[in-house]
């Protein structure tokens, strides 16, 4: 038997057991008073990965507990008053991508465990939240965030470290509340994570809600080397309105849109750009480099209702280009539409979201967790301008179209099983060139959290 699959066999039976643990472990759980359950932290509830919301912070520690506890949430290390306190927890992705097709016809069926991150956060003196993440995944390990976070005015906090550029709606996301397992072509044209420094807040009841900050990066669809200073730098600004989350219409509670933007300078390579299964489908020539301004604009919103969820948002990316002598501005452009459905009933959130009843087939067909129905829709075109001096118009494609579907199993708070489906076409900048294979992939994910 091909060892990828007993790998994903003894992952999925790691899963169920995992889910077995779960069950017990949540009637035990209500089994306790209300004054003595633990509690789930701000953290779950809204991401401090990136969120349209205001970012939450890890709740402070009730006193209740000892200075060593384990929670539903992860372990926990804390003072008398709960004023200091560490929280550890993280998860694991484990991929198998299978593919019927892809860019250039060759094998490329892959097993990999796409990110393994521990995640180490908590507050000091009730001022100060930190957390570090590192990544262990793709054989590659790297300091993913690594920040500090002066809370001490709610409407003005400032982050210093490194994190997620606060601009695309999909990116700013957590990754392990994605509805598909990768992100849409979308956000190849925005940048991950980066050194840098922002101030963030929410105004009248969280209503309004901004950030905007400077970092020293500026490649689309890369992530900085935490030891490594790159050569780029960038102001950015993101704000976001949801007029009626002080209200109480639960219809349009959680309608939000906003728009975020960058402007920057950015020297060097450029990175290329992936479909859903990391294949590359254009790059620039070996010679091209970035040598000069580069702006991002990129206008989104989203909404969610009962078990509904929808998220769409648009970006252009513009930067100077050099190769030969020459300088061009190349504007490439992407756009998104996304959403799901619960279709045991559960309430969606753009946050993430925990199933309202667990994985127990003991107790019937009610509880068997949350499933989750999931489309989405993308395109991404080049600038023509960018063939031929730029780019081969040979070998990389100038338009990219993708459509997906995917079904998730999330059979407790920790374990959550993905499969999903992605049709990709191309088109190329030349008539006379021949055109990349479509690419048909089936992504299947395990993971688990801890």
């Amino acid at each position: 038997m091909n060892r990828k699959y007993v790998i994903l066999a003894h992952l999925m039976m790691a899963a169920l057991t995992a889910a077995s643990f779960a069950q017990t472990d949540s009637a035990s759980s209500q089994a306790l008073p209300a004054a003595s359950a633990p509690p789930v932290s701000a953290k779950t509830a809204t991401s401090t990965e990136g969120s349209a919301a205001p970012i939450q912070t890890t709740s402070t520690a009730p006193i209740q507990h000892g200075p060593i506890s384990f929670r539903r949430d992860g372990l926990w290390f804390s003072t008398a008053d709960g004023s200091t306190h560490l929280q550890v927890h993280g998860y694991a992705q484990a991929d198998n991508r299978m593919f019927s097709s892809n860019t250039h016809g060759q094998e490329l069926d892959t097993f990999l465990f796409r990110r393994i991150r521990p995640l180490f956060e908590g507050t000091l003196f009730n001022q100060v939240d930190f957390r570090l993440m590192p990544d262990f995944g793709q054989y590659n390990p790297q300091i993913q965030e690594a920040y500090l976070e002066l809370k001490t005015l709610p409407y003005a906090k400032l982050r210093a470290g490194k994190f997620k550029e606060p601009i695309g709606l999909e990116v700013l996301r957590q990754d392990r509340d994605l509805s598909f397992t990768e992100r849409s072509m979308a956000s190849d044209l925005l940048p991950l994570r980066y050194l840098g420094a922002q101030i963030s807040g929410s105004l009248l009841s969280k209503s309004i809600n901004y950030e905007a900050g400077y970092f020293q990066g500026s490649s689309d669809g890369s992530n900085a080397i935490f030891t490594q200073w790159t050569h780029g730098n960038e102001g950015v600004g993101r704000i976001f309105v949801m007029p009626f989350a002080a209200t109480s219409n639960n219809a349009l509670k959680n309608l939000g849109f906003g728009a975020a933007g960058s402007a920057g300078h950015q020297h060097g390579s450029i990175a290329g750009l992936k479909t859903m299964a990391q294949t590359t489908f254009f790059k620039y020539s070996s010679t091209a480099l970035a040598d000069g301004q580069h702006n991002r604009l990129a206008p989104q919103a989203y909404y969610y209702a009962g078990p509904f969820g929808v998220i769409a948002e648009y970006m252009i990316s513009s930067q100077e280009v050099f190769n030969k002598g020459k300088t061009g501005r190349i504007r490439n452009e992407a756009w998104e539409v996304q959403g799901s459905v619960m279709l045991t009933g559960d309430k969606n959130s753009y946050a993430g979201f925990h199933p309202r009843n667990s994985f127990e087939p003991n107790r019937g067909f009610r509880h068997m967790g949350a499933v989750e129905l999931a489309f989405r829709y993308s395109e991404l075109g080049i600038n023509p301008e960018a063939f031929p001096l730029f780019a081969s118009a040979s070998t990389s494609a100038q338009k990219a179209r993708a459509t997906g579907i995917g079904l998730n199993w999330h059979l407790n708070r920790y374990v959550k099983l993905m499969t999903d489906y992605e049709h990709t076409t191309f088109r190329m900048a030349s008539s006379t060139a021949t055109p990349l294979h479509s690419e048909n992939v089936l992504v299947s994910r395990i993971q688990l959290g801890f």
